[in-house]
């Protein structure tokens, strides 16, 4: 039996998706709160026989909070897929942030330790390695740096691939992989998607920084092929390309014909912006679009090296302007801007 645990969520979805496509079974853990709608529309728009794949899975409710439900969940699974995390740069979430991406990490961990599960795949993030050598390009053996730069998600996916390494020490298999930007259908105000729908709503604004970038299929792909592998206790960097925040703005704004960003912001302007829509979060109540860890990340050039997983899976990506475009056609057929 497979578990995937974060199913409903943007990496979770799209590796359901290809589980499924293989014709593979798979249990996947969903919260009391949170909505399949998007799964549904992953499938409809991807998959070769919708309601069939989506009939392989079997969802549980349950949360890696609550370690019962947890355990009951992972009954009889031998592949474990975590895919559960909480992405945020709220100041107001990062206490239940750290909760759940360090402490639910944990209770994963444990859980497969006492169970029968023989490999566990964890999916971390570019934020939890530290800087590039002197090619510029960053790769595996980048290790963590405390800095004053590194985000509080940074600090709790850091401590979530600590209990998986804990868990190797104490007998469990598992590979990490470690994402770039994910991009891929969800929800309107989830994950990168926040990001199509300000630049659809007309963003003038670009920035000189870059980072890199992953279809959301690809990285799916490259989960069951580390899983399918003979591959332990390591981990790779996923990313199909490295690009100028400004490139990627240009491709979706072509994708929605809109206008592209075309005022260039600098430190200081960055300033500026983060203080303002922390006030009005103040106000208003709701999340920031812009914090000072989203824009401090923004002006910074990040550059990463794909050739460890290149080289042992022979695996190429697809190119990130095939991305955009896929995901901007779809959105616009199905009005989900309306």
């Amino acid at each position: 039996m497979i578990l995937v645990t974060g199913g409903t969520g943007l990496a979770g979805s799209h590796l359901l998706l290809e589980l499924t496509s293989r014709g593979r079974k798979a249990r996947a853990l969903h919260r009391k709160t949170s909505k399949k709608d998007f799964v549904e529309h992953v499938f409809r728009q991807y998959a070769a026989d919708p309601g069939r794949q989506l009939s392989m899975i079997e969802w549980v409710e349950g949360d890696i909070l609550d370690v019962p439900s947890l355990e009951d969940a992972m009954r009889g699974v031998k592949q474990l897929y975590h895919n559960a995390a909480l992405v945020s740069f709220s100041p107001s979430e990062r206490k239940i942030m750290g909760r759940i991406n360090a402490e639910g990490t944990a209770n994963v961990v444990n859980a497969a330790l006492q169970g029968d599960v023989e490999k566990l795949c964890h999916i971390s993030s570019i934020a939890t390695l530290g800087r590039a050598g002197e090619d510029g390009l960053t790769d595996e053996k980048a290790a963590w740096i405390t800095s004053r730069h590194n985000s509080f998600y940074a600090i709790s996916k850091y401590n979530a691939e600590r209990e998986v390494w804990r868990g190797t020490a104490e007998g469990l298999d598992a590979v990490v992989l470690i994402p770039s930007i994910i991009l891929g259908l969800t929800g309107m105000d989830s994950g990168s998607m926040q990001l199509f729908k300000t630049v659809r709503k007309g963003l003038p604004f670009y920035t000189a920084g870059s980072n890199g970038f992953i279809d959301a299929r690809d990285l799916a792909a490259a989960q069951v092929f580390l899983m399918d592998s003979d591959i332990k206790n390591e981990k790779f960097i996923v990313s199909a390309e490295n690009l100028h925040y400004r490139e990627v703005f240009n491709m979706i704004a072509e994708g929605f014909g809109k206008r592209p960003p075309f005022i260039r912001i600098n430190k200081s302007l960055a300033g500026l912006a983060w203080n303002f829509f922390r006030i009005r979060s103040l106000l208003t109540g709701k999340a920031p679009l812009i914090t000072k860890e989203t824009a401090g990340t923004a002006l910074r050039q990040y550059r990463y090296s794909n050739s460890k997983f290149s080289d042992v899976s022979g695996m190429t990506f697809r190119p990130v302007s095939d991305t955009i475009r896929d995901i901007c056609r779809i959105y616009r057929e199905n009005n989900f801007f309306s």
